[in-house]
């Protein structure tokens, strides 16, 4: 008996250092603050960041794993950090605190194994897209400093975020006919006035002086986060800043073609950055 606890404890810790297995780090006390790590190739760095409207979702929901693979074809050369963070009703701003955190984490762990510093890549989906731009731009003017960034990202892949979140819930609130279906109202609590939410909570507000450099991929039909949402980043970062438009796209639900575009603009814009 002794033997076989012995044999299985190791081969945990085998199984933790193979490629397709995550080794998991805790960055907090609840269940959801856990971040992934799938070693990669190199030792470029990709962080990604799951969607759900900030209400649901997991690092290790098939769903979020099956995309993250369809459009990032390359990334087993990279050492890949997804982020776990709280999610629910009336949660707002824990997704953020908690992205923050964890890229602390991040951080010890780039520096412990050797990682590099300085090609490190932010990405995410939807609620993610949001979380990966608010990370990546994070300064000194935000509310929020117990965690804040030391290692600057070369770039961020921001598939459809939220980057205004007040214009986001007055879309939601127009087009929706069941106010359930507006996830910034129902992530935001209601002592919350969503003016003041979307001062601290988006992105857009954040880009003064920036030097990342971003990959916006956005479809114009796209009813869960409105297109104008990536026209909005596009004339703030200006030169920084590439849009993919997907004419008639919607939020997720490529065709083929469509995927296979939105593949190698991915796959170019990290190759052009970090590999």
């Amino acid at each position: 008996m002794k033997h076989l606890i012995i044999l299985t404890l190791l081969s945990t810790f085998l199984v933790a250092d193979d490629e397709n297995y995550p080794i998991e780090y805790s960055y907090g006390s609840h269940e959801k603050q856990k971040i992934d790590l799938y070693l990669g190739s190199s030792d470029k760095v990709l962080v990604w960041i799951h969607g759900g409207g900030w209400l649901f979702g997991d690092k290790r929901a098939k769903r979020w794993l099956r995309r993250f693979d369809n459009h990032f074809t390359d990334h087993k050369e990279l050492n890949v950090f997804m982020i776990g963070y709280r999610v629910g009703e009336n949660t707002a701003p824990y997704a953020v605190e908690d992205v923050l955190c964890a890229y602390k984490k991040i951080e010890e762990e780039i520096e412990s194994r050797g990682f590099s510093r300085n090609d490190i890549i932010i990405a995410g989906a939807s609620a993610g897209g949001h979380l990966a731009l608010y990370l990546a731009l994070a300064e000194q003017n935000i509310p929020y400093k117990n965690c804040l960034p030391e290692l600057k990202p070369k770039g961020v892949v921001n598939l459809f975020g939220i980057t205004e979140v007040e214009q986001t819930y007055k879309y939601l609130d127009k087009t929706k006919f069941f106010s359930l279906s507006n996830y910034v109202r129902r992530w935001i609590p209601d002592e919350k006035k969503i003016t003041e939410a979307s001062k601290e909570l988006s992105p857009i507000y954040l880009v003064d002086n920036q030097s990342i450099k971003v990959l916006t991929i956005h479809g114009t039909n796209d009813v869960w986060v409105p297109y104008s949402q990536a026209k909005l980043l596009d004339q703030q970062l200006k030169e920084k800043h590439i849009l993919h438009t997907v004419e008639g796209g919607g939020h997720y639900g490529f065709s083929e073609e469509e995927d296979q575009a939105i593949r190698d603009k991915i796959k170019n814009f990290i190759a052009e950055i970090v590999l």
